[in-house]
């Protein structure tokens, strides 16, 4: 008679049935532990940088606030000068019809020095040579986070494979793409432009004797203090809706009324001692950022953006006194942008600006 085998199934005492689970489990235990094989991360460019690395990067966020001071005594005047745009020559025609005069005025710029028309570079300079102070605006802002994205991740990216990430939707922000003047403008610009407009806050106060005044690029929301303002809403806001500020003009209010109406209930005068930012005071608020309302001079509020760049004027607010000086801008955006920017080189741009085509010696 043959003998049976041990593993044979009727062997098996059927009063003692074997766990399936706890037989695999004693066979897992004899067995070498062996790794899940591990997916190498997605990389681009020439130094392998991480496509998670370059879709999740973050620019350092804006200065929220500046409280500025001088240096000696008060300048004789406070210049201040609505979005600019790349307009140059503009810039230096208004200065030299303001009679600008260095070290008797201070200008102070209400945002957006670039992009749009044709010189931002030249813009930036001309700031920086007048020794201008300025408050962050939505343009500038995109400009100094492409430049820090192209000094970081982008660094390693080839202008092909950068290309290819604007098609795919794979750089950082929504509003990065290539063929925006935004990308050209921060490739130009030196270290020392990018480290001087990296410094810009969007919100600031002013010292005395115009303390009462305070500069931003976009607008203010009235129910919160200065210093619990969100700074990306202060570079774009232009009305207050349901939902809070908004760059809309078609929701809720503009926000200079609601500020006004919020100003009625508070104070006037200067604070004769330290100023609690953190609380709501009296301030009257210089801004621009609202081309599609032009110039805006109410009493607590003053709208500079009249337009430069799409043919409108470049407009100076002087402190102190109220006044207002202008000069017309040529139209640097839609059709006709190609157009003056090629006029511009030749030096075939009309006759108003001939007289004034010039560098300031300042």
């Amino acid at each position: 008679m043959q003998a049976r085998s041990a593993l044979a199934p009727d062997s098996v005492d059927s009063a003692h049935p074997i766990d399936p689970a706890a037989l695999q489990q004693a066979v897992d235990a004899h067995l070498p532990s062996v790794a899940p094989p591990q997916q190498e991360p997605q990389t681009i460019g020439r130094l392998k940088v991480r496509a998670a690395e370059v879709k999740d990067f973050r620019a350092e966020p804006p200065t929220l606030f500046e409280k500025k001071t001088f240096a000696g005594t008060a300048p004789k005047r406070l210049l201040f000068i609505g979005d600019i745009h790349g307009s140059v020559k503009e810039l230096n025609l208004l200065l030299c019809k303001l009679k600008f005069k260095r070290g008797e005025d201070q200008v102070v710029l209400v945002g957006d020095l670039v992009a749009k028309g044709p010189e931002s570079v030249a813009v930036v300079r001309r700031a920086r040579q007048i020794n201008a102070w300025v408050v962050r605006g939505n343009h500038d802002d995109r400009v100094i986070r492409w430049r820090e994205f192209l000094d970081g991740p982008g660094k390693a990216l080839s202008q092909t494979e950068l290309k290819d990430l604007d098609k795919s939707k794979g750089l950082p922000y929504d509003d990065f793409k290539l063929s925006g003047d935004h990308y050209k403008i921060a490739r130009d610009l030196s270290p020392d432009d990018i480290t001087w407009m990296k410094a810009f806050p969007t919100i600031m106060s002013l010292p005395s004797p115009f303390s009462e005044w305070v500069v931003v690029h976009g607008g203010l929301d009235a129910s919160k203090p200065l210093l619990k303002q969100d700074a990306e809403d202060v570079m774009v806001t232009r009305n207050i809706a349901s939902g809070g500020p908004t760059s809309s003009r078609d929701e809720g209010q503009a926000w200079f009324e609601l500020w006004a109406d919020k100003m009625k209930g508070l104070s006037q005068g200067n604070s004769t001692g330290e100023v609690n930012f953190n609380e709501l005071h009296y301030n009257k608020i210089i801004y621009g950022h609202d081309a599609g309302r032009n110039l805006q001079l109410h009493p607590l509020t003053k709208g500079l953006d009249s337009r430069c760049v799409y043919g409108g004027q470049l407009t100076a607010f002087i402190l102190p006194g109220e006044n207002t000086v202008s000069v017309t801008c040529p139209n640097y955006d839609g059709g006709d942008a190609a157009k003056d920017r090629r006029r511009r080189r030749r030096g075939t741009i009309p006759s108003a600006y001939a007289e004034h085509m010039y560098t300031l010696e300042q």
